[in-house]
């Protein structure tokens, strides 16, 4: 099934930016080694090799630093890094929970994409992502949990999972839908030309992570401007992307609560490097319990850096 990314001008070329949305502020955060996994299921798999240490380089790409908030309490730091060398991207980006979360769960992880850049199958005339591997690692509780997405030339992908739920507790996945999917991440580079130029954030996008297959619609919200403030280093102009998701399957039957009345996420994209990408710089997620806002802290290119607290590292762990 082809994806729609829909613009509102002529012709444009992907470049670095909105790529690094789900890596930052979703991929980890929506990553198969989040989910509860079932101790009998897993001990029952076939003996599977786990994926090799990903890295998040510091000094090469773009890179972009966040926290997040939930009813005003820290629950998370994430950090995310653009690669590009000619046709062909990266995206390697790290997560870990804070606070109460962090108390709960010990939870942090990894996450990578690797793919080409190919020209789109129609009329349009833009370079869609096409990802060749999404792996992740991550530890809930101190246990590990990973996964691994490879992808072919006709569109099938095969897929590990280190730490497998009990399917009796999941929704099923039809058969063949997982066919002509992205990760994730790749998920966000197929609109980055529209945002890159100025144009609306739309777009209707297949996704599989590697255990949940859904689509994801994304509608334009408009243009918002943002006043400082102690939370963020941007200010500015900001358009909003309206995030809605379909589930396919491969979801908990038993849905969480926050899962279950979450709406009107909004993901902000804006410029906080002056003559620089676009970039998610806010997000916000309202919920029955509370609103979560995932804030941009740091920005970093090769001639530019910005940072709310130069010299802090986001992810150390005496933060």
């Amino acid at each position: 099934m082809p994806h729609k990314v829909r613009s509102s001008g002529g012709p444009r070329r992907l470049r670095a930016g909105p790529t690094l949305l789900l890596a930052a502020v979703g991929a980890l955060l929506s990553a198969p080694s989040l989910a509860s996994t079932d101790e009998a299921a897993r001990a029952d798999a076939p003996a599977l090799v786990a994926p090799d240490a990903i890295s998040v380089p510091m000094e090469r790409g773009l890179r972009l630093e966040y926290e997040g908030y939930f009813g005003g309490l820290h629950i998370g730091s994430a950090r995310a890094v653009l690669e590009r060398r000619g046709g062909e991207y990266r995206v390697s980006a790290e997560a870990r929970a804070r606070g109460l979360l962090e108390w709960f769960s010990q939870w942090r992880g990894r996450a990578e994409t690797r793919g080409r850049l190919v020209d789109a199958a129609d009329v349009r005339d833009f370079a869609e992502p096409k990802p060749d591997l999404h792996r992740n690692r991550g530890e809930w509780r101190g246990d590990p949990r990973w996964s691994i997405l490879t992808y072919d030339a006709d569109g099938r992908v095969s897929a590990q999972d280190g730490s497998p739920p009990d399917p009796n507790e999941l929704t099923p996945i039809p058969d063949g839908s997982t066919r002509d999917t992205i990760d994730p991440i790749s998920a966000i580079v197929a609109m980055a030309e529209v945002m890159q130029d100025g144009g609306l954030c739309e777009a209707d996008l297949q996704l599989f992570d590697g255990r949940r297959r859904y689509d994801l619609t994304v509608r334009d919200g408009g243009v918002r401007e943002f006043a400082p403030n102690d939370y963020t280093i941007f200010e500015g102009e900001a358009r909003g992307c309206k995030l809605e998701i379909e589930r396919i399957g491969g979801f908990r039957i038993e849905r969480s609560k926050y899962a279950e009345t979450a709406r009107d996420r909004t993901v902000w994209v804006g410029r906080p490097i002056p003559g620089g990408p676009p970039v998610p710089v806010r997000v916000e997620i309202e919920t029955a319990y509370g609103a979560a806002v995932v804030h941009l802290v740091g920005a970093y290119s090769a001639d530019q850096r910005i940072a709310l607290e130069p010299g802090r590292d986001v992810m150390a762990d005496n933060d």
